[in-house]
Formats: C-alpha cells, structure tokens, sequence
C-alpha cells in the first residue's frame, strides 16, 4: 500500500517539469515569435481603425465659422444657418436696447468667428420690441440730488431743470414728462427724460431790519454821491 503512495508525488513533480519545459520551448519557437506579432499587428491595426470611425464619425476637422448673426431677425438667421447645417434656438428676449433693432438678436451663443461642427445649435437672445415700464417712486418734496439719484438708478434719464420760487432750496416740487404732470406710481419708459421743477429758496426767512441806518444802509453811498 506505502509503494503507491510514494509513487503519485514523483509522477505529480515529472508531469509539471514536462510542461514547464514544453513551454519555455514554445516561448523559444518561431511559433510564439510569429504569433506574437501578428498580435501586436493585431491590436494595432484594430486601434487605428477605431480611431479613424472616431474620427469619420465626429467629423473632425470639418468646423465651420459661426457668422455674425446680431442685429438680423430669427427668421433671417435661421435661413442663413439652415444653409450651412445649424439650427437657432431663441431662448429669451433681453431689455430693450437701441444698439440693435427692435426684435433682432442682440446675442449669440457660440459667439461671432467662433468654429464649430456641422449640426451645432446656436443659442441667441432677441432684443425687446421697446423699452420696459416701471413706476415712479415718490420724488415730491425730496431733495434734488436724492431724487436724482432714485430715477438714474430705475434707467431713467435727467431732463430738463426749472425753478420756481419756493421757501425751499434745491427741493423737488413736481415732475413732468412731456408737459405732463407726474406722480408717485406712474408709469413711465426707461431711457426717457424726466423734467424737474425745483424751488429756488426765495421765498425763505429774510430778518427784519433793526434801525433806520440799516434800512437806509444800501441808498446811503448813493445819497452822499449826491453831495
């Protein structure tokens, strides 16, 4: 019985040293040398041809320049586009600027020159049909400078300055807009003028006089000219 029991682990270490040196034979062969390259010759042609799909199928290198689309209508723009293999998709209105017309693109996504693929989409914005309304804030009996400021700061532009004789200096008592009269909450456009009518402080505390010689203080020279 012990006889074939020490027989297994001498068979086990001879079939293992024979196919230890079948391989290192098969690595010496021309075989595995011949394999071994048109493996390499393989994996390198399989890769230039993926990259050459990629680069068929993504196009690249044939970019087109994106025109200079502002100031043309979206109908325009899109037959221009069409044309050259791009789609518009208008995606907002901007506030109303008079650098372009009304209701033309006012701006563009990808920018002017810029070269893109065939089939790209271009984002543009349009330019509102005119100015938006906003309302007044109160503006009487404030000073000149604070009411200056709040409409400048609403886009509203400064017109005209009048005054009018008033117990106050520099303070507003009214404003128009073409020979209308204005009030807290109207409505007006922004870019347009607003008019002022201040008051001129004449009408302020003015002290009494105390003697005769004040009051006659300034006839005074005039009378001694006389003489």
């Amino acid at each position: 019985m012990n006889k074939f029991i020490n027989i297994k682990p001498h068979i086990s270490l001879s079939l293992l040293k024979f196919t230890f040196m079948g391989l290192l034979n098969f690595l010496k062969s021309k075989s595995f040398f011949y394999s071994l390259i048109f493996a390499a010759a393989f994996v390198v042609i399989l890769g230039f041809g993926v990259l050459k799909f990629l680069d068929i199928y993504t196009r690249h290198g044939e970019e087109i320049e994106i025109p200079d689309l502002r100031k043309l209508s979206a109908d325009d723009a899109q037959s221009q586009l069409h044309e050259m293999g791009f789609e518009i998709v208008v995606i907002d209105t901007i506030d109303f600027t008079n650098e372009v017309p009304p209701l033309s693109i006012a701006w563009q996504d990808p920018a002017p020159k810029t070269f893109v693929k065939e089939g790209r989409k271009i984002y543009v914005k349009l330019n509102a049909k005119n100015y938006s309304s906003i309302r007044l804030p109160k503006l009487e009996n404030r000073s000149y400078r604070h009411a200056l400021a709040n409409i400048e700061m609403l886009g509203l532009l400064k017109g005209e300055v009048t005054y009018e004789p008033d117990f106050a200096k520099d303070v507003v008592l009214r404003v128009e807009q073409d020979g209308r009269i204005l009030r807290e909450g109207d409505k007006v456009l922004k870019n347009s003028k607003i008019n002022f009518v201040l008051g001129d402080g004449s009408l302020g505390y003015k002290p009494k006089l105390d003697t005769i010689d004040d009051a006659f203080e300034d006839v005074a020279p005039k009378m001694d000219s006389i003489f």
